[in-house]
């Protein structure tokens, strides 16, 4: 693939909704009401941020929706935590350091929305745009966490729910 066309496909990709992408539903269930709804409000939150941005929304306007957008993370990643503590998940560990990392890349889009002035404009589609990091993370939360990292500890849930409710 040639550069132009990495850069064309980019520049395409960006101005795509992101449900264009991906949609929320039951495949991206881990099987636990409050952490599913979790995960849904963050992928809602998320996805508005990108689609203001890309609607040409007011930056001044979308700060506040950042601002919790990586509040709703903590706010996730500690309760589940503590629920993989209390069932004894074998990779918490990891799991926690992935929950790090995520938030250090929230702060760090967040920082990139506060230091932007109103008007100022991101010619050409440019990546810097962090409406389209925006976009990206929650791509990555949605594919690469719950669907594949969260996805991991299923099993251990619903086997700590059967034996906590006596149907193992």
């Amino acid at each position: 693939m040639s550069t132009n066309t990495a850069l064309f496909g980019r520049i395409q990709l960006q101005h795509l909704s992101v449900n264009n992408l991906i949609q929320w539903g039951d495949h991206l269930s881990v099987e636990h009401p409050r952490i599913d709804a979790q995960h849904k409000a963050i992928f809602d939150l998320g996805t508005r941020v990108y689609e203001s941005w890309r609607g040409g929304g007011n930056v001044d306007l979308l700060r506040p929706a950042v601002d919790k957008l990586e509040n709703l993370l903590k706010v996730h990643f500690a309760y589940e935590e503590r629920l993989l503590a209390e069932i004894g998940y074998e990779g918490l560990e990891q799991h926690a350091a992935e929950h790090r990392g995520m938030l250090v890349e929230m702060e760090n889009l967040q920082l990139r929305f506060h230091a932007i002035k109103q008007g100022h404009e991101f010619s050409g589609g440019s990546l810097l745009a962090p409406g389209w990091s925006i976009m990206q993370f929650i791509l990555g939360f949605t594919i690469g966490h719950v669907m594949s990292s969260d996805m991991s500890y299923c099993q251990t849930l619903i086997a700590s729910r059967n034996q906590i409710q006596g149907t193992a």
